[in-house]
């Protein structure tokens, strides 16, 4: 027969597993089930996303310049820092080169975000 103090023992282990078991294997299928559940509806996202076959991101966009909407001359092109990073947005370029975003940045239509779609 088996000493008293070894089947406390075995009965604290066994208690404790089912104090951290039950819980943990509960919280485990719960996120197993959401995973599936969420699953699909991350795929139909990204293929909503995903560019058409065959165009480019950059063919589908019409890059427009500040200087060509504000017909700067050529003499204000060169101290612009739009015009010396024409790969950024002109209110982002301002900040590349230190300086801070200008009053009528906020009221350019090119810098006003877009309207998402519903």
């Amino acid at each position: 027969m088996l000493p008293q103090e070894f089947i406390d023992g075995i009965t604290v282990l066994v208690m404790f597993g089912l104090r951290v078991g039950i819980p943990l294997a509960l919280t485990l299928a719960f996120g197993y089930w959401l995973e599936k559940k969420l699953s699909p509806r991350r795929k139909q996202e990204e293929e909503q996303i995903e560019a058409p076959r065959g165009v480019r991101a950059s063919e589908k966009i019409i890059q427009l310049h500040c200087w060509d909407v504000n017909r700067c001359d050529t003499a204000k092109r060169a101290q612009c820092a739009a015009y010396k990073h024409p790969e950024l947005p002109c209110w982002l370029a301002l900040q590349a080169e230190g300086e801070k975003v200008r009053e009528e940045c906020f009221t350019c239509a090119l810098y006003k975000p877009k309207a998402k779609a519903a």
